[in-house]
């Protein structure tokens, strides 16, 4: 149905299984991290240097692990609230929720629902604050397997309400999360996350991370070598299970590594 994500995206990660039927055939997903909130299991990062807090694309696959429950996929919160930003699930739905000191909050929520735990599916928030189209609603950009959100796939869209030209608190130099809430409380998550890429300064489309194969069902694809991560970018594909601490390793080249909780 139109209000239910389930039986639209259902097979999305039949290509990271080596099936993709023609869209590059040669790629395949080889592992994902699991998030579990009853093992408050958890990324932490502090950048050392600001990046672009205007403009920056967040993607992941995911699969969830249960219904219903709060599951944070990225996150920079501090325990004032004052200045915040936060990408998580709540009631089945993807919540977006942003602050800059000095404004009110933004809450954008999806209308859709995503009840399928048997389902990996693909994730692209891009932000850019200085845009100005659609009447401010271009500042965020949710792309669900490939497809656009449109005005009609939020029952909250205060996507014109985050402030133009505002500096976000994500890309600053204090603490991101992973499959946490912040530093506010210790709200985790029943996730699965695979091929996670964070692009610091650019709000890229989903096609830059995926694309239909001959099925027209949406599939990841090699893109590393065409991204430009910026300064606080990072690519997390959880290849090396040699150690706890070598899951956080960022794959982009700039070194910018979580640290595993």
């Amino acid at each position: 149905t139109s209000s239910n994500y389930m039986p639209v995206f259902n097979n999305a990660l039949a290509g990271a299984a080596g099936q993709s039927g023609g869209a590059d055939a040669g790629y395949t997903i080889q592992r994902s991290l699991r998030f579990d909130s009853s093992s408050t299991s958890y990324l932490s990062r502090t950048p050392s240097s600001a990046g672009n807090r205007k403009t920056w694309t967040w993607s992941g696959w995911v699969k969830k692990n249960g219904l219903g429950t709060q599951s944070f996929l990225f996150a920079s919160l501090p325990s004032d609230l004052d200045n915040y930003v936060q990408i998580y699930f709540s009631t089945d739905q993807l919540y977006i929720n942003t602050r800059t000191s000095g404004s009110s909050a933004t809450n954008i929520v999806t209308a859709g629902l995503f009840r399928d735990p048997s389902a990996w599916f693909h994730v692209v928030v891009a932000i850019d604050t200085t845009a100005t189209g659609n009447s401010g609603k271009d500042r965020l950009k949710v792309y669900i397997n490939g497809k656009l959100l449109g005005d009609s796939d939020y029952q909250n869209d205060g996507r014109a309400s985050i402030a133009h030209n505002s500096d976000l608190r994500i890309n600053s130099t204090n603490s991101h999360h992973i499959g946490k809430q912040g530093d506010y409380s210790g709200t985790y998550a029943n996730v699965y996350l695979a091929e996670v890429h964070f692009v610091d300064g650019q709000a890229l489309a989903a096609s830059d991370f995926g694309e239909y194969d001959d099925n027209n069902v949406w599939q990841p694809k090699d893109c590393q070598s065409s991204l430009t991560y910026g300064t606080n970018g990072f690519y997390l594909k959880f290849a090396d299970n040699s150690s706890a601490a070598a899951l956080g390793t960022d794959s982009s080249g700039n070194s910018n590594t979580w640290t595993v909780n």
